[in-house]
């Protein structure tokens, strides 16, 4: 055999028999209100293309397809005009929750992203073991990077780049951000009021009650939920409430803005009494503090939760009055509607009316299909005009995903249809539906969102494991406990889902609605919210359409400030081609190669040598941007 034919054979094999990890990894982007799941496939998105105000969050995902090895990620800091910067970035692994039974016919199997472990955490500052990780042959594996736009930061173009290493080898990301020339508060103009009880970081941090380690742990939950423009309103459920100096000292300070928080001065939105519900004397010492700490604006009575289930209608009265004898301005809420509360006489106990939001607007079935039920806003017009306490939120439930058990997705039925498209937060919905709630708080002119708990799973399950609450994956449970034992650091710390970035997403959204609307757009503001999500129950959008709505929003409110607007901005990849991947050239050089035998030892030879130049050409893109 001649030498040169000899050479090229050892060649060729040795590069066919080399692991194909690096050569075949594929890195893309895509928008962060959308669930890359570990069976996706690659996409040709290059790039990340944002848009934010100043002092928000946004945050794109780059995603990595497989096989790949110890990969990890860096973002530069972004540069704008003369010496403007924005650095600081956050980045994040996506933990990937196995799906074994679907929270409704809409739901979803298989490996699903929604833990975010950090890399450098965004509580105490600790590194962490995001980094590096393996991604199997075929699969996608997603990284989370976040930008906190500067409340002073000069708006304009910002350009900067994510570099993703996987085998050793660097892919750069060119990330754009166009910063928009207004700037959301760091508190919450939706208040909100989500449950952290008492036991439920007990367990999987291995705590005491009653403890400082308790104590210090609910504050960094307290913190990262402010971060997230979401209030803990039972944040004082440590064990020690009845110590006013301890509840002063540990948890002044998310009231009065004074915390460690990223949005600086944020400020907890509401205060749950933990006074007994008929001790006169006990709600008046709460009343009376929360006046001289300046608190009182936020606090109320949690009165009833769904009565008759869990108290009788007679009881609400009899709890309310308590309340009103202690202070005539301490508020009240019960999660009800206002068909249920007249017609059980007990309207007028209540100040924060909070029905479920499937009940703004029902949904009816003919012949087998949805149709729209009429929305109940108008009905609450009475409510709301009888006093200046009077609030209307919303809350949403199991009857977003269906409380009755599981379905075949399959085969479902026609009752189980009711239980689609509402907002949730459940891991294997739409992300988009998790971002919705606020957006149908604007359109119903609700002023507050109530949520029942943020640790359920904490209390019986492993939550990186296992999530089904409720007959749904993560109801009730929107952190993570962040163990040392799994995450790395020195310090137990809670780790963020995927759906409590959207509820920040959608709590950003809503201040876009809102600061149209201050500005004399109101009219337009609705529309845009009513075009994107038409029904309560229609909350199932592209991502596309909601990031094309933001910035319509964002020019209108420009506009309206007398200031000007920047050239169009995509806000980020569309995700919607399917490149052709490397196997294509494998494919191609073996075609080649399959006319050895009748075209002789010349044909032969340039076969192999073009089998060599395909593997080292695949070697040289490892890993490559499709």
């Amino acid at each position: 055999m001649p030498t040169t034919r000899r050479a090229a054979l050892a060649l060729a094999a040795l590069l066919a028999s080399a692991p194909l990890t690096a050569r075949a990894a594929t890195v893309w982007t895509a928008l962060a209100s959308e669930k890359i799941r570990a069976d996706a496939g690659a996409r040709s998105d290059r790039a990340a293309t944002l848009a934010a105000a100043k002092n928000e969050f946004e945050a794109f995902q780059v995603v990595v397809t497989g096989p790949a090895r110890q990969v990890s990620a860096q973002m530069s800091a972004l540069s704008g005009d003369g010496a403007a910067s924005i650095g600081g970035a956050k980045l994040y692994r996506e933990d990937l929750l196995n799906v074994t039974t679907p929270s409704a016919v809409d739901g979803a199997l298989g490996r699903i992203p929604d833990a975010l472990v950090p890399d450098v955490d965004d509580v105490v500052g600790e590194q962490r073991n995001a980094f590096p990780f393996d991604v199997a042959a075929g699969e996608s594996r997603a990284i989370w990077i976040e930008v906190h736009v500067p409340p002073d930061a000069a708006a304009g173009s910002y350009r900067g780049v994510a570099t993703i290493r996987a085998d050793g080898t660097d892919t750069p990301v060119p990330v754009t951000l166009t910063v928009w020339d207004f700037a959301l508060p760091s508190t919450a103009s939706l208040k909100s009021a989500f449950a952290l009880t008492y036991g439920g970081l007990l367990g999987p941090h291995h705590l005491a009650g009653g403890t400082e380690a308790l104590t210090e742990l609910r504050q960094k939950y307290a913190q990262l939920a402010l971060d997230h423009r979401i209030t803990i309103s039972d944040i004082w459920d440590d064990g020690q409430q009845g110590d006013w100096s301890h509840v002063d000292n540990a948890y002044g300070p998310f009231l009065d803005g004074n915390a460690s928080t990223q949005l600086r001065g944020a400020k907890l939105t509401s205060f749950q009494s933990g006074a007994g519900l008929t001790n006169v004397g006990d709600l008046a010492n709460w009343a009376s503090h929360a006046k001289a700490k300046g608190w009182f604006d936020r606090l109320f009575q949690y009165t009833c939760d769904e009565p008759p289930i869990t108290c009788a209608w007679g009881d609400v009265w009899t709890r309310s009055n308590a309340a009103k004898q202690a202070d005539p301005d301490f508020r009240t809420l019960v999660t009800t509607d206002i068909d249920q509360a007249q017609g059980n006489g007990i309207a007028g106990a209540v100040d924060l009316m909070t029905p479920v939001v499937n009940f703004m607007e029902d949904r009816l079935w003919e012949n087998g299909q949805p149709g729209p039920g009429g929305e109940a806003y108008p009905t609450y017009a009475g409510f709301l005009g009888s006093g200046k306490e009077k609030e209307l939120w919303l809350y949403q439930s199991c009857m977003s995903h269906g409380c009755g058990g599981t379905v075949d997705i399959g085969n479902p039925t026609a009752a189980d249809q009711y239980w689609t498209g509402w907002p949730t937060y459940v891991v294997d919905s739409n992300a988009v539906r998790s971002r919705a709630m606020e957006w149908l708080s604007f359109r119903y002119e609700a002023t507050g969102e109530l949520y029942y708990e943020t640790v359920q799973a904490y209390y019986d399950k492993d939550p990186w494991s296992d999530l089904f609450e409720f007959n749904g994956n993560g109801d009730g449970t929107l952190f993570f406990p962040g163990t040392v034992a799994r995450i790395g650091g020195s310090t137990d710390i809670p780790v963020a889902s995927i759906r409590l970035k959207m509820i920040r997403e959608g709590m950003e959204d809503y201040e876009y609605l809102k600061l149209l609307s201050d500005l004399g757009g109101a009219a337009d503001a609705k529309q845009i919210a009513e075009q994107l999500f038409p029904h309560a129950w229609a909350t199932d959008q592209r991502p596309e359409d909601l990031m094309a709505a933001r910035e319509v929003l964002a020019r209108k409110i420009l506009a309206l400030a007398g200031k000007s607007s920047p050239p169009a901005v995509i806000s980020a990849a569309s995700g919607a081609s399917v490149p052709a991947t490397t196997n294509a050239s494998a494919g191609s050089a073996g075609a080649v190669a399959s006319g050895c035998g009748s075209t002789g030892h010349g044909a032969g030879l340039l076969a192999l040598l073009l089998v060599a130049a395909a593997l080292l050409a695949r070697r040289a893109r490892r890993p490559h941007l499709a």
